[in-house]
């Protein structure tokens, strides 16, 4: 997570999440037309997330989740900041769906469609117990209060489809510590739609954004909750 500036405790932070393979760099134009207005300069602080957007979507979504939790115990460790509970999140493209996972309250839906077995009938350690329920189990941040989608594929992108993907798997290299995980997920989903889609492969980014994925089909579904405002800017031409 990248403060633009040094915090200030009476702004309220807006955070800036990228698209797939760009950067913060992408949000300067913007960035700098907001900041340009004493209104909105002195109401509000810019923060900006970064991620590796080849990574598969739900550990990307995992990333900004923790990071986010992680700054606001750092700056706020008595909870009492007001303002920096009421945080506003603009995700663009693949960021959009990152973006969008601070604010559902996904139950069982996610975890359905990637396993057939209860979570609490696996056989694994409490820790990857934990860690899934955090990757898949979503709830609604409770310092966020705005989000703003812009030209996010919620149900896919036609850029993701299978041509992309097959040259993505390509020239993506994953540490090894995430091809192991991922083989223990690819085992773990054998026999659901999330293990049917994936036809044996770790998931890239564009494995997340592809219209034929059954988890993000599924997340498209969930409603952002009712407290928390959602604001769509969608491309018509």
């Amino acid at each position: 997570m990248i403060l633009n500036q040094p915090f200030e405790p009476d702004r309220i932070p807006v955070v800036y999440v990228h698209g797939t393979f760009s950067s913060p760099v992408t949000w300067a134009e913007m960035i700098n037309s907001l900041s340009a207005d004493p209104e909105l300069r002195k109401r509000y602080q810019v923060w900006s997330f970064v991620y590796g957007s080849s990574k598969p979507l739900v550990r990307s979504v995992a990333d900004l989740r923790e990071a986010l939790t992680a700054k606001v115990a750092e700056l706020d460790p008595q909870g009492t900041n007001a303002l920096l509970r009421q945080m506003v999140v603009i995700g663009h493209s693949q960021g959009g769906l990152l973006t969008k996972s601070t604010a559902v309250n996904a139950g069982d839906k996610l975890w359905n469609v990637f396993s057939t077995n209860r979570i609490e009938n696996l056989s694994i350690s409490d820790a990857d117990r934990d860690k899934l329920k955090r990757y898949l189990f979503l709830e609604p941040l409770p310092f966020v209060k705005r989000v703003v989608f812009i030209a996010t594929p919620h149900r896919g992108s036609y850029l993701a489809g299978s041509f992309a993907r097959r040259l993505a798997s390509k020239v993506v290299s994953f540490p090894g510590e995430m091809i192991h995980r991922g083989n223990d997920v690819l085992k773990m989903a054998a026999g659901s739609e999330g293990g049917k889609f994936l036809h044996g492969r770790i998931p890239t980014s564009l494995d997340g954004m592809s219209p034929k994925n059954p988890g993000l089909l599924a997340m498209a579904e969930i409603p952002v909750v009712p407290e928390i405002k959602a604001h769509s800017i969608i491309a018509v031409q």
